[in-house]
């Protein structure tokens, strides 16, 4: 039997515990910062945009590797219609 290979898109916890950290680092830098209150919401606003830029990336790149595989499903499909069509 051949072997399939799986794809980037099963795995699902590495955004989660990313999300995760994030929002403990954020909640981290808010408590323990020497910050006034206006440049410590100027960082929060940027490590939320750095957050929504990273989760964009991941959700293209899992868009890209669910596209492959139903191109590479559709290709077996059509080869086993057309080895059932000869028979």
């Amino acid at each position: 039997m051949e072997k399939v290979e799986t794809c980037c898109c099963h795995r699902v916890s590495g955004p989660l515990f990313f999300l995760a950290g994030l929002g403990a680092g954020i909640g981290l830098a808010v408590l323990f910062a020497p910050r006034s209150g206006a440049a410590t919401r100027r960082l929060i606003g940027r490590k939320v945009e750095e957050g929504q830029d990273w989760v964009k990336d991941k959700a293209a790149a899992a868009q890209d590797c669910v596209k492959g595989q139903v191109e590479e499903l559709r290709g077996r499909v059509k080869e086993v219609a057309e080895t059932i069509g000869r028979d």
